[in-house]
């Protein structure tokens, strides 16, 4: 192509008053778009032609606008020009590329080449595949943790490896590296696999495999039911003895595996039940042997002792969760919840976790050591090898001023107000490295709901209805 032929050269050619009616479409469309995006509306319509009645939210919303906007109305649909009216679906796809890129843009100027932690977890979407979230969490400028979604990346693969390739490309790809991540947090993103998880999946898969089969356990399930209920062997009252559905093991949730091995204990006569059928009633004898395998496998010691371990341990970890789901629980208040599965720390994290305690405000500063501060910095080799004597005097004269003269820190409520107030009263230009801890401190995670939050919006933007997104479109959707 010519250069006087391009989209470019074209636009300059235009008369001032072409390019400001060209700049009113564009910025109304845009508009629209981010207006549906912050909702998580969709953008296209089933039937967008002249005649339909509902032409899709971006063109209803957009005649909407007009409608109520004389700035706008001369210019836009079916008064633009038929080759210029910046309504095509590739046009909005552009548009809300654009926007990902500017937001990604403005969380990266915002981070500023600091330090950040790394939270991913894992998903699936309406069509079975795999999806990876990817949050950074920072202190701002301000002394604020800031949590921001900055991708969702389909994962083929859920193996160590090459979720760590997937969250190195993410990171480069906005020039970011792991030298500069000081917290990581994968809400269970761990491959639990092994011959119990395995057996329950299998004989799951054998159950729900046709609709006969899910009936046959449903009847089963049913007659058990009411023979115990007519030998008032169960409570009756309203919400009890319920029917209960099978729930299958997600690959990388631990939250699944916990549901679906309670799911099956407490079905575990209905499963036997139809697994026995499914023997007697095999019309080929290799049919009947694979039947009978299944039967026999859920039926041994090993695996029923190992289904009540794991739902004893998941329990713990699942309780655990739970509680720390609350935004804006920083690292030391979460402590006392971490006491009862302590064992499931190394020893270097076990001693950053009580080494970060120390620099929680609450009382005075009645948490602050010194000595167990400094073996903290210890694991942080990189940012203070060479600094250990200045920040050991930097703690010193901290302490005692805020403690003794500074009444302005007297009553903050957890590391997160500690660093604002740092910030605040500009002591972090006179205490540099107690300020760096800080920030070490504080994007060190002990929740998820962000994540979880992402994965909502992701279920809600990808449904039944719009099963067809692309993985790219879902990422900046």
């Amino acid at each position: 192509m010519r250069e006087e032929q391009s989209i470019e050269a074209a636009f300059y050619k235009w008369d001032k008053k072409s390019k400001n009616e060209y700049r009113v479409r564009l910025n109304a469309s845009i508009d629209v778009v981010q207006f549906l995006l912050n909702q998580g509306l969709a953008l296209r319509g089933h039937d967008e032609s002249e005649s339909s009645l509902n032409k899709g939210n971006f063109l209803e919303a957009l005649s909407w606008l007009s409608d109520r906007c004389d700035d706008i109305k001369p210019y836009v649909l079916e008064k633009a020009p038929k080759n210029n009216k910046i309504i095509s679906h590739d046009i909005q796809k552009d548009i809300v590329i654009a926007c990902k890129i500017e937001t990604i843009k403005a969380i990266i100027k915002d981070l500023d080449g600091d330090y950040f932690a790394l939270l991913v977890d894992e998903s699936r979407d309406v069509s079975r595949k795999e999806q990876m979230t990817i949050y950074l969490r920072y202190v701002d400028k301000k002394g604020f943790a800031m949590e921001t979604f900055i991708g969702l990346v389909h994962v083929k693969d859920t193996s160590v490896l090459s979720l760590k390739k997937t969250i190195v490309d993410v990171l480069a790809h906005h020039y970011l590296t792991l030298a500069y991540v000081r917290g990581q947090c994968y809400d269970a993103a761990n491959n639990m696999q092994g011959e119990l998880v395995l057996s329950i999946s299998n004989t799951l898969i054998v159950l729900g495999a046709s609709f006969k089969r899910v009936d046959e356990f449903r009847e089963s399930q049913k007659e058990k039911l009411q023979k115990a209920l007519d030998m008032d062997e169960l409570e009756r009252g309203r919400g009890l003895n319920q029917e209960h559905g099978l729930i299958k093991v997600s690959d990388t949730r631990w939250g699944s595996h916990h549901k679906s091995f309670e799911n099956f204990i407490s079905n575990f006569a209905f499963i036997v039940d139809v697994l026995d059928s499914l023997v007697k009633n095999a019309s080929t004898s290799e049919e009947k042997a694979i039947e009978s395998g299944f039967l026999r496998s859920c039926q041994t010691f090993e695996i029923v002792f190992l289904l009540h371990l794991m739902i004893d341990i998941l329990e713990i970890t699942t309780d655990l969760n739970v509680s720390l789901q609350i935004l804006e629980r920083d690292i030391a208040n979460a402590l006392i919840l971490l006491q009862e599965v302590n064992d499931r720390f190394n020893e270097v994290t076990s001693y950053l976790l009580n080494d970060m305690a120390c620099l929680n405000p609450i009382d005075t500063f009645s948490s602050f050591d010194i000595k167990k501060i400094l073996v903290m910095a210890k694991l942080y080799p990189d940012d203070f090898e060479f600094n250990m004597r200045v920040l050991e005097n930097q703690l010193v004269n901290y302490i005692i001023d805020v403690r003794e003269i500074d009444k302005r820190f007297s009553n903050l409520g957890g590391v997160g107000e500690h660093a604002r107030k740092l910030v605040e009263t500009k002591k972090h230009l006179s205490y540099p490295l107690v300020f760096l801890l800080v920030t070490f401190a504080l994007p060190l995670l002990v929740v998820t709901a962000s994540v979880e939050r992402a994965f909502s919006a992701m279920k809600y933007i990808k449904n039944d209805l719009r099963n067809q997104i692309d993985d790219e479109f879902l990422d900046v959707a």
